[in-house]
Protein backbone atom coordinates (compact mmCIF):
# COMPACT_ATOMS: atom_id res chain seq x y z
CA UNK A 1 0.00 0.00 0.00
CA UNK A 2 1.51 3.30 -1.03
CA UNK A 3 0.44 6.49 0.62
CA UNK A 4 0.72 9.70 -1.34
CA UNK A 5 2.56 12.42 0.47
CA UNK A 6 0.75 15.68 1.03
CA UNK A 7 2.38 18.89 -0.12
CA UNK A 8 3.55 19.63 3.43
CA UNK A 9 4.84 16.09 3.94
CA UNK A 10 6.90 16.41 0.74
CA UNK A 11 8.24 19.72 1.99
CA UNK A 12 9.01 18.11 5.37
CA UNK A 13 10.94 15.30 3.65
CA UNK A 14 13.00 17.81 1.65
CA UNK A 15 13.65 19.99 4.68
CA UNK A 16 14.54 16.99 6.86
CA UNK A 17 17.07 15.71 4.32
CA UNK A 18 18.72 19.16 4.33
CA UNK A 19 18.68 19.80 8.08
CA UNK A 20 18.62 16.27 9.56
CA UNK A 21 16.42 17.76 12.30
CA UNK A 22 12.73 16.83 12.50
CA UNK A 23 11.82 19.63 14.93
CA UNK A 24 13.29 22.46 12.87
CA UNK A 25 11.90 20.89 9.68
CA UNK A 26 8.41 20.83 11.18
CA UNK A 27 8.77 24.41 12.43
CA UNK A 28 9.71 25.62 8.95
CA UNK A 29 7.24 23.59 6.93
CA UNK A 30 4.21 23.70 9.22
CA UNK A 31 4.90 27.28 10.41
CA UNK A 32 4.86 26.20 14.05
CA UNK A 33 6.32 28.54 16.69
CA UNK A 34 6.21 26.14 19.64
CA UNK A 35 9.17 23.71 19.66
CA UNK A 36 7.19 21.05 21.60
CA UNK A 37 4.46 21.03 18.99
CA UNK A 38 7.05 20.94 16.19
CA UNK A 39 8.86 18.07 17.91
CA UNK A 40 5.60 16.14 18.09
CA UNK A 41 4.80 16.79 14.42
CA UNK A 42 8.32 15.78 13.40
CA UNK A 43 8.15 12.63 15.49
CA UNK A 44 4.77 11.68 14.04
CA UNK A 45 6.04 12.25 10.51
CA UNK A 46 9.16 10.15 11.07
CA UNK A 47 7.02 7.35 12.53
CA UNK A 48 5.10 7.02 9.25
CA UNK A 49 6.75 4.33 7.12
CA UNK A 50 5.87 6.00 3.82
CA UNK A 51 7.54 9.24 4.94
CA UNK A 52 10.64 7.32 6.09
CA UNK A 53 10.65 5.56 2.73
CA UNK A 54 10.48 8.91 0.91
CA UNK A 55 13.39 10.19 3.00
CA UNK A 56 15.41 7.07 2.20
CA UNK A 57 14.60 7.35 -1.51
CA UNK A 58 15.60 11.02 -1.60
CA UNK A 59 18.84 10.26 0.24
CA UNK A 60 19.65 7.44 -2.19
CA UNK A 61 18.79 9.62 -5.19
CA UNK A 62 21.19 12.27 -3.91
CA UNK A 63 23.95 9.66 -3.65
CA UNK A 64 23.83 9.08 0.09
CA UNK A 65 25.12 5.66 1.09
CA UNK A 66 24.80 4.98 4.83
CA UNK A 67 27.41 2.22 4.78
CA UNK A 68 29.95 4.45 3.02
CA UNK A 69 29.22 7.28 5.47
CA UNK A 70 29.71 5.02 8.44
CA UNK A 71 32.97 3.67 6.97
CA UNK A 72 34.17 7.23 6.34
CA UNK A 73 33.23 8.24 9.87
CA UNK A 74 35.18 5.30 11.30
CA UNK A 75 38.21 6.12 9.12
CA UNK A 76 38.05 9.77 10.13
CA UNK A 77 37.85 8.83 13.79
CA UNK A 78 40.90 6.61 13.48
CA UNK A 79 42.98 9.04 11.43
CA UNK A 80 41.71 12.16 13.12
CA UNK A 81 40.82 13.77 9.76
CA UNK A 82 42.88 16.81 10.70
CA UNK A 83 40.06 18.03 12.94
CA UNK A 84 40.10 17.85 16.69
CA UNK A 85 36.83 16.24 17.72
CA UNK A 86 35.63 15.06 21.09
CA UNK A 87 34.17 11.65 21.78
CA UNK A 88 30.73 13.24 22.05
CA UNK A 89 31.19 14.72 18.54
CA UNK A 90 31.93 11.27 17.15
CA UNK A 91 29.01 9.69 18.98
CA UNK A 92 26.64 12.43 17.81
CA UNK A 93 27.83 12.04 14.21
CA UNK A 94 27.28 8.30 14.36
CA UNK A 95 23.83 8.81 15.87
CA UNK A 96 22.85 11.28 13.14
CA UNK A 97 24.05 8.97 10.39
CA UNK A 98 22.08 6.09 11.83
CA UNK A 99 18.98 8.25 12.33
CA UNK A 100 18.86 9.56 8.80
CA UNK A 101 19.42 6.11 7.36
CA UNK A 102 16.55 4.68 9.46
CA UNK A 103 18.91 2.35 11.32
CA UNK A 104 18.60 4.07 14.69
CA UNK A 105 15.74 2.85 16.84
CA UNK A 106 14.52 5.02 19.68
CA UNK A 107 11.95 2.61 21.00
CA UNK A 108 11.51 0.43 23.99
CA UNK A 109 9.47 -2.70 23.73
CA UNK A 110 7.41 -4.20 26.50
CA UNK A 111 6.51 -7.84 26.36
CA UNK A 112 3.67 -9.17 28.42
CA UNK A 113 3.38 -12.88 29.12
CA UNK A 114 0.53 -14.53 30.94
CA UNK A 115 0.35 -18.14 32.01
CA UNK A 116 -1.89 -20.24 34.18
CA UNK A 117 0.14 -21.34 37.19
CA UNK A 118 -2.82 -22.88 39.02
CA UNK A 119 -2.36 -26.18 37.20
CA UNK A 120 1.41 -26.37 37.86
CA UNK A 121 2.86 -28.65 40.48
CA UNK A 122 5.43 -27.56 43.05
CA UNK A 123 8.44 -28.67 40.93
CA UNK A 124 7.25 -26.74 37.89
CA UNK A 125 6.65 -23.65 40.02
CA UNK A 126 10.15 -23.86 41.51
CA UNK A 127 11.71 -24.18 38.03
CA UNK A 128 9.71 -21.19 36.87
CA UNK A 129 10.84 -19.19 39.92
CA UNK A 130 14.49 -20.08 39.26
CA UNK A 131 14.21 -18.95 35.64
CA UNK A 132 12.52 -15.73 36.74
CA UNK A 133 15.18 -15.05 39.40
CA UNK A 134 17.93 -15.63 36.81
CA UNK A 135 16.32 -13.16 34.41
CA UNK A 136 16.07 -10.56 37.18
CA UNK A 137 19.75 -11.01 38.06
CA UNK A 138 20.72 -10.55 34.40
CA UNK A 139 18.81 -7.30 34.24
CA UNK A 140 15.86 -8.28 32.09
Amino acid sequence: MTNKLTYKQKAFVNEFVKSKNATSSAMNVYHVKNRSVARQIGSENLAKPYIRQSIDMLLQASGYDPEASIKALIENEQVGAGVKATASDSIRASELLLKISSNFIEKQQTVSVSMNIDSMNKEELLKLKQKYDKLLREGY
